[in-house]
């Protein structure tokens, strides 16, 4: 039989939850599907999520289909967060079983949602592309070919400006995350000057557009590496509690390095794969060891910049979109084109806690279909939520059901007038 070929001249499909708001969220995925359209000749992406809600899973896993076949589809990009269990596994599977698509998985908070999510999904897929550089080898334990992606930037959109360093300290992101603002009220404590900006902040949410004059501005650009602790938008790992431990490779300081400015980083294990210790980034452990550092690299401008000179050479040639990206890709059509079919077990594997969280979801998105008048979708949902037995249904039904209400009851309600919103969750 003739090896059949995937490259640039491949038909894609990408399946992505949602459309963000790129007015509240600097918008990471929607600039990772860009890119992939730039690189593929016909590349369109099917946003499955309010469509889902509105006309119920199958009709929506019917109408992907159709897509594939109509469309003679050779590749299916597969993007999932952690809170996207509405696409079963086992559509997964029966898109490999009955077309002749590829699969690929793309992962952007593994270091998160690994082992509650993606390595279930992950079994009916052919390759991976994740974020987390340990995962690559957790999916190859699988028998899954995986390449690691470390976040990619276009040059058009972060680069470095002349003008004055005149901030001391900033940090730009979610400052109700985690131990944040425990680190930066730390700093302003003791006389350091520090501008902070994003949720929960006095400066509010900043532009992609705006980032750049802000790290040009900056003599050290913070960045933390701690995963969100459990919340109502981390529901998904609130059974998983070693997950406090885990520290993840942020895109901030390749953000920050192609604006050729000097980048702190809380300490995480990987960011030594992308980045060169003390000579092109600098890290620290503990809330002493950021005050002792921030404080020395005040007073060592020439160090810093130098640092900051380094990091801007690598970011460029190395990791910028449309040096990394297509690499990447290539890399991504060999391992379709040659790796050969590998052993599956017909059996998905699901752990306890998979399916708990699945219920989950699905008895959130049977409530918003409810409250939103789609009551024939809703009731297609509620027969799913049996799907593993009561043991599994009663404590997850009880957990969706709170989730819905209390998401219902704030004062930004995701619906309004029966109208579907992208702030579900």
């Amino acid at each position: 039989m003739k090896e059949r070929v995937f490259s640039k001249q491949s038909k894609v499909l990408i399946l992505s939850p949602k459309v963000i708001d790129a007015q509240t969220t600097n918008d990471f995925p929607s600039l990772n599907i860009h890119l992939r359209q730039t690189y593929f000749t016909e590349c369109k992406a099917f946003y499955y999520y309010l469509p889902l809600i509105a006309k119920g899973i199958r009709q929506v896993t019917n109408e992907i289909v159709e897509s594939i076949r109509s469309q003679n589809i050779d590749i299916v990009f597969f993007e999932p967060n952690g809170c996207n269990y509405e696409l079963p596994i086992e559509f997964f599977q029966s898109l490999r079983k009955t077309t002749k698509v590829k699969l690929v998985l793309w992962v952007l908070d593994d270091e998160m949602i690994f082992d509650v999510h993606t390595k279930y999904y992950a079994q009916e897929f052919d390759a991976v592309i994740t974020c987390d550089y340990y995962a690559t080898y957790e999916y190859r334990k699988l028998g899954i070919p995986a390449l690691y992606y470390f976040s990619s930037y276009c040059k058009e959109d972060l680069y470095p400006l002349e003008t004055t360093r005149d901030i001391d300290v900033s940090f730009v992101g979610d400052c109700t995350k985690s131990d944040r603002s425990t680190y930066l009220n730390l700093l302003v404590n003791h006389g350091i000057k520090v501008q902070a900006f994003g949720k929960g902040t006095k400066n509010g949410f900043v532009s992609k557009h705006e980032l750049s004059r802000i790290f040009s501005r900056t003599k050290i650009n913070l960045n933390f590496t701690k995963v969100n602790e459990h919340s109502v938008e981390a529901w998904f790992i609130e059974d998983n509690p070693l997950v406090n431990l885990v520290r993840q490779n942020k895109g901030r300081p390749m953000e920050i390095a192609m604006t050729r400015s000097f980048c702190l980083s809380e300490y995480s294990s990987s960011l030594s794969e992308v980045f060169e210790i003390s000579r092109e980034i600098d890290v620290f452990h503990d809330s002493v060891d950021l005050l002792e550092k921030v404080q020395w690299y005040l007073r060592e401008d020439e160090i810093r910049e130098e640092i900051a000179r380094r990091a801007y050479l690598k970011a460029v040639n190395v990791y910028e979109a449309s040096v990394y990206m297509p690499k990447l890709l290539d890399e991504l059509c060999a391992i379709l084109t040659h790796h050969g079919s590998f052993q599956r077990d017909e059996v998905i594997h699901k752990s306890s806690l998979f399916k708990r969280n699945h219920i989950n979801h699905l008895t959130f998105i049977m409530w918003y279909q409810t409250f939103t008048g789609r009551l024939v979708p809703a009731w297609e949902t509620f027969f799913y939520l049996f799907q593993y037995g009561l043991t599994a249904f009663l404590p997850s039904f009880l957990k969706g059901s709170r989730r819905a209400f209390f998401k219902f009851a704030q004062k930004n309600m995701p619906f309004q007038n029966g109208r579907l919103s992208n702030n579900l969750i």
